[in-house]
């Protein structure tokens, strides 16, 4: 069959309370989980398979019908976030009125959430929950036979289906999957926002994590990683495409330093010559990791705050002091490594002024290269939203309305238990212009800039951060 796997256009992206620059900078990126699941599909399956990203070419949604009726598709898979519902339920319908369309699959992070609310939507035909290489594989094998997909692990296909209790893996060994084909998407043409401008792509080394971070809904059972022998393999053959800049995207790369360690050996064994930026928690930084890190060509470290104060690192669950935060961003620092600090603003420890005030003295004392700031927006699914439920500041019922029927105009809740939306816009654009405007920061970044191109594309981000 011919499979096409589709990130939809961001033309309706849900109103929460995510600064533009930050959805700019995801929409920069590859597609990182179709590419996986197409390189799987190439290597291991009769099917045919092609990546359309939409966000990537800015595709409007007759362009969009145009490409997708061009390819002709026997299968669409759309791949789900929940702040993109509106577009990923306009793109099943477009699809569905193709003749060459017979079956609409959908996945991601928000299936894995809301499978029974995904697969009932209109034109919709089965969802995925979960890993998504062996049950697309069997659910395409279903189809081209003609039967009606039930019993395939992982594939809710009917509204009366029951749900798996445990998501369907091809491996616990990421060693076993196949390596990523680059030359399914147009990877040249992707970028890192804070990059140094080079040829960017993006890789994963491991999968899920074990932390209890109330805000997050990032799967925390399964943790399985890849080795170093095999994560270089892959980085090989990004670097013989020319890429010279590459962004780990691990929900938690440092688990353990020790893994970090054997890997960053590995690289410099091999001589391979890259810059690369990982996400890290704070917890367990060290001068001899960092060191390490350095000299295998690590530029940048992501670090989520969150936070400034004991009390709020407590109420979600970070599992880290601040003593241990500015020991991290210090080292950075001194090893010469620049970081990235991620905070919100709107937490429930942040009852007044000077609270919110002291998150924004706190993330301009850590002196990081660059911060990212964001209201508080609590998704179904996370601890934390399960506890604003039960504060009553939070309502499910709007967003069992929107899974069930998507409405553009949706806007996701906030925490508005001492402080409305417009009030806390208000301190998240005095976040972003105390800590942006400053002349010490102007000063660092204008040192770092390496050609024009690199220019236009942290000031196009400069721009977005400071007018929203």
């Amino acid at each position: 069959m011919r499979l096409m796997l589709v990130r939809a256009p961001a033309r309706h992206t849900v109103e929460s309370e995510v600064p533009p620059a930050v959805e700019a900078e995801n929409q920069s990126y590859p597609p990182l989980a179709l590419l996986s699941l197409a390189s799987y599909i190439k290597e291991c399956t009769s099917h045919e398979v092609f990546i359309l990203d939409a966000q990537l070419h800015n595709y409007s949604y007759e362009e969009l019908e145009q490409k997708i009726d061009e390819w002709k598709p026997d299968v669409v898979g759309i791949t789900v976030y929940t702040v993109g519902l509106v577009d990923c339920h306009r793109t099943v319908q477009i699809a569905r009125k193709l003749p060459s369309v017979k079956h609409i699959v959908l996945g991601g992070p928000h299936i894995n959430d809301f499978p029974k609310e995904s697969v009932g939507l209109a034109g919709v035909d089965a969802v995925v929950k979960g890993e998504g290489q062996k049950p697309l594989e069997l659910l395409l094998d279903c189809w081209e036979r003609g039967e009606d997909p039930k019993g395939i692990p992982g594939v809710v296909a009917h509204v009366d289906d029951i749900v798996p209790s445990e998501d369907t893996y091809f491996s616990n060994d990421l060693d076993d999957y196949p390596l990523l084909d680059l030359e399914l998407i147009d990877f040249e043409k992707y970028y890192d926002v804070m990059g140094q401008g080079g040829t960017f792509t993006t890789m994963v080394t491991s999968r899920g994590c074990p932390y209890r971070c109330t805000f997050c809904n990032t799967p925390r059972h399964r943790y399985r990683v890849m080795s170093p022998q095999r994560a270089c393999d892959q980085i090989q053959l990004a670097l013989d495409r020319g890429i010279t800049e590459l962004y780990f995207v691990d929900d938690t790369f440092n688990i353990t330093n020790a893994r970090v360690h054997e890997l960053c050996n590995e690289i410099i064994r091999r001589g391979l010559i890259f810059s690369w930026t990982v996400r890290f928690r704070v917890k367990g930084v060290d001068r001899e990791l960092l060191e390490n890190m350095k000299a295998a060509g690590c530029h940048r470290i992501q670090f989520g705050v969150e936070q400034g104060t004991e009390e709020g690192l407590l109420i979600l669950k970070k599992d880290v002091n601040v003593r241990e935060i500015e020991s991290a961003f210090a080292l950075c620092r001194e090893v010469g490594i620049n970081t990235v600090a991620y905070f919100m603003i709107g937490t429930p420890v942040e009852r007044n002024h000077e609270d919110i005030m002291e998150t924004i003295r706190y993330s301009i004392k850590l002196d990081p290269d660059f911060v990212m700031y964001n209201i508080l927006t609590p998704f179904p699914g996370t601890a934390l939203y399960d506890q604003g439920m039960e504060a009553g500041v939070l309502d499910v019922k709007p967003w069992m309305r929107f899974m069930a029927n998507p409405d553009e105009h949706f806007k996701a809740q906030i925490w508005e238990e001492h402080f409305t939306r417009d009030e806390l816009r208000s301190y998240l654009d005095l976040a972003y212009r105390s800590f942006y405007w400053r002349p010490r920061f102007v000063a660092r970044n204008l040192g770092q800039i390496r050609s024009p191109k690199d220019f236009l594309r942290k000031a196009s981000a400069g721009v977005r951060l400071l007018t929203g």
